[in-house]
């Protein structure tokens, strides 16, 4: 038994976290693609900035052939990293491509990446963000709402929370 009264054995056995097992599989399938560890996939936005990381997307890290291991841990360098980017912000990205890469190799912490190819397609939608319907307020709801505010003397601030109010109160039984 632990301190907290349960048996230590069912701790051991216990399976290990989803995102484990989700990681484990997908790493064969990043492997393919050249990215070894996905943080250039996860990090993309972060690493290139939000304005240049909504046109562009990191497709596949290629390192040529012959460059074995120098470092013990699996370091190559000299890769070539294949970005897909829609429109006319490859040559933005083409201008900044020396940035990027000092970018993409500080954030591996070596230089894995020596330059940049542009491919020029179509991005992957992605998912739309899903937005609540909020209904319109009976006259007896918005009337509750009025007398709740009219101690509020600042206009802004009212209006600020009737509008609020007014979300909160027609979201409600809409899930």
């Amino acid at each position: 038994m632990t301190g907290y009264g349960r048996p230590v054995a069912s701790m051991r056995y216990r399976p290990p976290p989803i995102g484990a097992r989700v990681l484990a599989a997908a790493q064969s399938a990043f492997a393919k693609r050249g990215f070894r560890e996905a943080h250039v996939l996860a990090h993309w936005p972060e690493i290139v900035g939000g304005g240049l990381a909504e046109f562009s997307s990191p497709e596949k890290l290629v390192f040529p052939r012959g460059s074995g291991d120098t470092g013990g841990k699996g370091q190559r360098s000299g890769a070539t990293l294949t970005v897909r980017v829609d429109g006319p912000i490859a040559v933005e990205i083409r201008h900044l491509e020396p940035q990027i890469v000092e970018r993409i190799n500080s954030y591996y912490g070596y230089s894995a990446v020596a330059r940049l190819k542009l491919v020029q397609g179509p991005l992957p939608a992605k998912p739309r963000p899903r937005y609540r319907k909020i209904r319109a307020l009976s006259t007896g709801e918005r009337a509750a709402l009025a007398q709740d505010l009219e101690k509020i003397e600042e206009p802004a601030l009212k209006q600020a929370l009737e509008k609020l109010g007014e979300r909160i109160i027609g979201a409600r039984g809409q899930d």
